[in-house]
């Protein structure tokens, strides 16, 4: 056996192919794995949430064993999709921020005014580095109280939006 599929093995690496998603009668989360089984009250679990949200989803068991790992979710049959993204959303609950309408600093600490998908919202920002640019113009932020408020392509943002965060960042 070469090192990969060893590693393989040890993570229980699982394709798309090799899975089935769907909510039973009681909106329990069940799965199918091949060559794994039938499970029930399955949590879906990103591995990397900000970097590689649609890869590597792990998969615990009602005890929050890790039952494999999902390379990616492209590739699912499209019931499945719809399945694991209905309950990946309620996991990671990450408003996108469609406007920035002001931004203050106090004490080190920045106060954002912002219209999201979700509504009005005002949070704090404890430090620069809370403000994080990936690649694809993404940003996402971390407020002070652990909650991750995301822009999807900033340059999709209007000019006096832009012009905030580049000055808060």
């Amino acid at each position: 056996m070469n090192r990969k599929s060893e590693l393989k093995s040890v993570l229980k690496l699982v394709t798309p192919k090799q899975v089935k998603f769907w909510h039973d009668e009681q909106g329990q989360f069940c799965a199918i794995i091949e060559g794994e089984g039938e499970f029930v009250n399955v949590k879906p679990v990103r591995n990397f949430p900000i970097q590689a949200r649609d890869r590597f989803i792990s998969l615990l068991d009602e005890n929050n064993n890790e039952i494999a790992i999902l390379s990616t979710i492209h590739g699912l049959d499209p019931q499945s999709f719809d399945a694991l993204e209905e309950e990946l959303s309620k996991r990671y609950f990450v408003p996108v921020i469609q406007a920035i309408h002001h931004i203050e600093g106090r004490f080190g600490i920045t106060r954002w005014f912002v219209t999201t998908d979700k509504g009005e919202r005002v949070f704090d920002v404890r430090e620069r580095s809370d403000v994080r640019y990936y690649p694809g113009r993404r940003v996402v932020i971390r407020d002070a109280d652990g909650n991750l408020y995301e822009i999807p392509d900033y340059d999709q943002l209007d000019p006096h939006s832009r012009s905030l965060l580049e000055e808060a960042t």
